[in-house]
């Protein structure tokens, strides 16, 4: 393989971006037909390559696409904050390239036509790699240098054939075509050679268009690391002539066999002196003779230590491996233990792709002969002969996965690089695992992976500043690890399961199977799954106490009414709910709140657009529970309008007042004057019903600013946090002078709600820390001075069980990993908070969190809007409400 980039094709990546004015995903890639012929395009790949060599797909052409002679494809990002170009991108991907990496095309069959890179450590890249060009995000990008016949220049070396080019003038396939005069081009060439026979090797040279007249061209032979003094081919030096009306010819050189494996050689040939006008548009052409006669090799010794075999494309045969698990289209096979390798880094398993259903079986031992392949970044052999020499040998030993392995600490990750890569096409045992997420949806699979881990937790959101950003300067916490012990699993590719069959997040499990690589994530692949304990969904909390009141909170994600008359829509889309939507949206919030959250007394909501739109939710639960609701909302500043509010039963509860705190409180906003709270905070005073009468309660329904910039850098970040750190102070001082109050002094306080915020803090701003009274200075960006709320609230959710404590779930990218693609997490934190003034503490029996929305599969989110009952529930919402029961005393026994 390593003459193959050599090569070059009719397909050139003409122009690139890799960042641009609106940041790191403002990029392009341009590619261009160079050829005289149309190029069918079908099955194409877009890859990139980090400066640590790991590759990934960005792009797979469709199936149909092509682009005529000379002209243009423009592929684009289409992520967030991404191309910003005004012309017209043909293609879009969704995963970005690093500023310092490499690009390539490759063919239908895997072969790289083209590449470029940024870094000497990317994996695609020709002679001298490209400058990065940093990462300001200005419109700057590289461009092919043109010939003599004004095609892109391609002599296999970057630093000769690129330009920078700013700005950017990409085009796409709108953009004209060239059309060049008659040129003369040579295309590469290969052979493989499988024994001592000589093989012929043809060049194919090609005009762009017939003469009147004969041309002629003289060719040359050179060497490069094949020689002609080695015996590796003869030497050519002639002149050819592309006849009067042709457009073709052939330089036939004689390569010499090999008797036994080595490396990869090539040679060129250089045209020159082209006759009657006619230009070189390809002078020169790679001559790549691989060597195909079959390297004996142990798997370890093909597998590597990464992700891309050192024997990538080479012919090898490895004898004696035990077969582990099969497949539909292929088998994994294993080194016996008392030949594996002693090198913890590498892998002693391989999957072996036969396209159809081996004729193998678990516990065969084979010897194979095959190509070696990388596909989708999994060392795998292909276009392979089998040969089984014994049945039932004893299975390789595991690889046993659990609290240690993998690790859970990035800086010590178990395959040193990655976390996963030194187990790919072993043997893995789990014994304590648990499914972190429903099943996945893929267009042709209702029920796909899920995300696991093997230590028996959950994939939670634990303390630190968010894993790969910088801890800020003067904050005295660590990074959160990213939990790079998550991973996923498909049980049914070798038949563990039967396909598409459901699983619950929470469920736990054992198994048996073999690790893999599929789509740029590691995937477990079980060849037998025990389910040790199903997670039912959805699941209630428990029934309220006879003698206590509930009190709960419940995003009820964007319940929208059917009027557009806010400065954006509440809906997020380009269009609001239309009445059917409304109506399927309240009875599924009415399932939610009726039978998994069991009829709260008083239910803080959010994200709610009208008084009317919640009057409609109470009313439906009327008719579909034997409760009486009232809705309680008041509007507040939202762009989009949506509000938080109140249901509370009135057939228990008494309302005394509801009104907004600092509703007007303003600040100025990067010169401005705006409101500092978009969703005011609304406090409710009732009486509820206690053992020898009634007692008063306050609650506080909160919605902060969302985090989404919280993590990130810029004016736009800082200006975020400064609004969610004005709005939190704003609000402690509300609570200090309630509960400061002689008329509440013996009344339970409660603030609920979506907090937008973490139990701990986040390195810049602890929301629920400064509104409870227990922000520390020393862990925030942001410095109070000195709490404001005195004695502190206390946060509920400490008593939820560890494994218990989400209320959202937020799929985090975490870019370029340790040597791996982009790594995509599921990681359950805690948005939704019940914070308890010392009364309410007394008073306290348990916080539940309702489950329905966060752990089930995506389909039977779907499925469960034309169900009835308490299965309707699932989906209502993108978050799990909670409830709070605190047991209910008369004022005088204080």
């Amino acid at each position: 393989m390593a003459v193959l980039p050599l090569q070059a094709a009719d397909l050139s990546i003409t122009q690139f971006r890799a960042r641009g004015p609106a940041g790191g995903n403002d990029e392009f890639v341009e590619v261009q037909n160079t050829g005289t012929a149309a190029l069918d395009l079908s099955g194409y790949k877009l890859n990139a390559s980090n400066a640590s060599g790991t590759t990934g797909t960005r792009f797979t052409f469709p199936t149909g696409t092509a682009v005529a002679p000379g002209c243009f494809l423009l592929l684009a990002n289409k992520a967030a904050s991404g191309y910003s170009g005004t012309v017209t991108p043909d293609l879009t991907y969704a995963t970005g390239f690093t500023d310092d990496g490499g690009l390539a095309v490759l063919d239908a069959n895997g072969a790289i036509v083209d590449q470029v890179g940024l870094s000497a450590g990317s994996a695609y890249k020709l002679g001298t790699p490209l400058a990065s060009l940093g990462s300001g995000n200005s419109d700057q990008g590289y461009g092919r240098k043109l010939n003599g016949a004004g095609l892109p220049q391609s002599t296999g070396n970057n630093a000769a054939d690129w330009v920078k080019v700013a700005p950017t003038a990409p085009r796409a396939s709108t953009s004209p075509c060239t059309v060049q005069g008659t040129s003369v081009s040579i295309a590469d060439a290969t052979v493989n050679l499988r024994n001592g026979d000589d093989v012929p090797m043809p060049f194919a040279i090609t005009l762009s268009e017939p003469r009147s007249a004969d041309v002629t061209v003289h060719a040359v032979t050179v060497d490069d690391t094949a020689t002609v003094a080695a015996g590796d081919y003869d030497a050519v030096d002639t002149t050819l002539t592309i006849p009067a009306g042709s457009t073709a010819t052939t330089l036939t050189v004689n390569v010499h066999g090999a008797k036994a494996a080595g490396p990869d050689k090539a040679f060129r040939v250089n045209l020159s002196d082209a006759t009657g006008g006619v230009t070189l548009a390809k002078a020169t052409a790679v001559g790549a003779i691989l060597n195909q006669i079959p390297l004996t090799a142990e798997i370890w010794q093909v597998t590597g230590r990464g992700q891309v075999s050192p024997l990538l494309g080479k012919r090898v045969a490895t004898k004696g491996n035990i077969v582990t698990a099969v497949g539909p289209a292929g088998f994994t096979m294993q080194t016996p233990d008392s030949r594996a390798d002693d090198d913890r880094l590498t892998s002693n398993g391989i999957y072996v792709f036969t396209q159809s259903a081996p004729s193998v079986a678990i516990g065969d031992m084979v010897d194979v002969e095959a190509t070696v392949d990388n596909y989708f970044n999994l060392p795998e052999l292909k276009n392979a002969t089998v040969a089984t020499t014994m049945r039932g040998a004893k299975l390789p030993a595991p690889v046993v996965f659990g609290a240690n392995v993998p690790s859970t600490d990035p800086n010590a990750l178990s395959c040193g690089e990655t976390n996963f890569q030194c187990f790919v096409g072993m043997r893995v045992a789990i014994d304590n695992g648990m499914i972190t997420t429903g099943n996945l949806r893929f267009s042709n699979e209702p029920f796909a992976e899920v995300y696991v881990t093997a230590n028996g937790q959950r994939s939670l959101r634990k303390p630190g500043v968010r894993y790969t950003v910088p801890v800020p300067d003067g904050v005295n916490l660590p990074n959160w690890s990213g939990n790079p012990e998550v991973f996923k699993m498909n049980t049914a590719d070798y038949g563990a399961v039967a396909a598409n069959t459901p699983f619950n997040a929470g469920t736990t499990f054992r198994a048996e199977g073999v690790m893999s690589y599929t789509f740029g994530a590691y995937t477990f692949i079980p060849t037998k799954v025990t389910v040790t304990k199903a997670a039912e969904l959805p699941r209630p909390v428990d029934s309220r106490p006879f003698f206590a009141v509930r009190v709960g909170a419940f995003n009820m994600e964007r319940f929208c009414d059917t009027q557009f008359n806010t400065t954006f829509t509440c809906s997020g889309g380009d269009t609001e709910p239309t009445a059917d939507q409304v109506r399927l949206k309240t009875q599924r919030l009415s399932a939610y709140v009726g039978s998994v959250l069991k009829l709260p007394d008083i239910l803080s909501v959010e994200e709610v657009k009208s008084l009317t739109v919640l009057q409609g939710l109470a009313k439906q639960l009327g008719d579909d529970y034997p409760a009486q609701y009232e809705a309680f909302l008041q509007e507040g500043h939202d762009p989009s309008g949506i509000n938080v509010g109140f249901l509370v039963r009135t057939d228990r509860v008494r309302v005394l007042d509801v009104h907004q705190l600092a509703a007007d409180e303003t600040w100025q906003d990067q010169g401005s004057t705006a409101f500092v709270h978009d969703h005011p905070p609304l406090l409710l005073t009732a009486e509820v019903p206690s053992i020898l009468g009634k007692m008063r309660i306050n609650v506080i329904a909160v919605h902060p600013k969302a985090r989404q910039n919280v993590d990130k850098t810029g004016s736009t970040a800082e200006r975020d946090r400064q609004k969610r750190f004005l709005q939190a102070k704003s609000l402690a001082a509300q609570v200090q002078a309630l509960q400061s109050g002689r008329k509440n002094l013996l009344a339970p306080l409660l603030v609920v709600g979506d907090f937008n915020a973490y139990q701990f803090s986040d390195g810049f701003t602890d929301v629920v820390g400064l509104i409870s009274g227990r922000y520390d200075d020393s862990q925030n960006l942001l410095k109070l001075g000195g709490n404001l709320v005195k004695p502190a609230l206390w946060n509920a959710v400490d008593s939820v069980p560890a494994n218990d404590r989400y209320s959202f779930l937020f799929t985090e990218n975490f870019g370029n990993v340790q040597g791996q693609a982009p790594r995509s997490v599921p990681t359950h934190q805690v948005l939704d908070h019940a914070l308890l003034n010392t009364v309410a503490r007394g008073l306290f029996l348990r916080m539940e969190y309702g489950r329905g929305n966060l752990d089930a599969p995506v389909q039977t989110l779907d499925d469960a809007a034309s169900a009835t009952g308490v299965k309707k529930a699932m989906g209502s919402s993108d978050h799990d409400g909670f409830v709070v029961d605190l047991v209910t005393l008369p004022l005088r026994l204080f």
